[in-house]
């Protein structure tokens, strides 16, 4: 290797490593626009959910594909806390059901787009409705943009009312589950939902949104997820994922 390559190659080291902290400037994140959004309903506590949670794990590798677990809590009781669960989650699972005009929750749940849903172990049902619902998290076009721990999203102008939800995001853990249905299972969970909230709503007019990266970031969180859903709980329009 000649010296002006070897001088380049030691250049570009030192700069990777002041990007990485030497400087306290972070690497740079990512984001991207997906597709669609699946959300999963499930539970540590119940043993029909461990294929489900496999499911998504294979739909998850698609970059086209948001998918979020969201952990219930109401089968904590069998004997086995979720660790994950949430009882946000619960009431978003709850919401859905008045949606769908079901007459109870359960899990595996999957809800594709906010528009249907299906058994979340049921491969076959799942793959129909995704590809029935293709493209709806692209409906508005979302223009984003990163300013040290800020990041800035911008939704267009249209006719429409929506909620714009915040989630955040561990990407995967693996969880010993030592009592309960699932007693003795090593089961990974991708997309863990850690969190959500609302951060208002979206009448149609431009709105930029800020997210505080730096505070997720010092919770521990591996990512978050941006959704705009017409009403409250009803189709979803935009979704925006973003990786720490």
């Amino acid at each position: 290797m000649n010296k002006s390559l070897i001088s380049l190659v030691a250049s570009i080291y030192v700069t990777v490593l002041m990007l990485a902290g030497g400087t306290g400037v972070a690497l740079a994140e990512s984001a991207h626009q997906p597709s669609t959004v699946v959300e999963l309903y499930t539970s540590q506590g119940c043993s029909s959910c461990p294929p489900a949670d496999k499911l998504l794990g294979d739909l998850v590798k698609d970059d086209t594909i948001l998918g979020l677990s969201f952990a219930v809590t109401y089968w904590d009781y069998i004997g086995w806390k979720d660790i994950f669960g949430n009882p946000d989650n619960d009431d978003r699972q709850a919401a859905y059901r008045g949606r769908f005009n079901s007459r109870y929750v359960y899990t595996p749940q999957m809800v594709v787009g906010g528009e249907a849903h299906a058994v979340g172990s049921d491969r076959s049902t799942v793959e129909a409705l995704l590809k029935k619902h293709a493209d709806h998290a692209k409906s508005l076009p979302l223009v984003w943009a990163f300013e040290n721990d800020r990041l800035d999203v911008t939704l267009p102008s249209r006719s429409g009312n929506a909620t714009i939800w915040l989630v955040d995001i561990d990407g995967e853990k693996d969880v010993d589950i030592r009592k309960g249905e699932n007693t003795g299972k090593i089961i990974t969970y991708h997309n863990v939902v850690r969190k959500i909230r609302s951060l208002g709503s979206w009448t149609g007019d431009t709105k930029t949104v800020s997210l505080n990266l730096a505070e997720m970031r010092a919770e521990g969180r591996d990512g978050c997820a941006l959704i705009v859903q017409q009403g409250d709980y009803g189709p979803i329009l935009a979704a925006l994922e973003v990786r720490l």
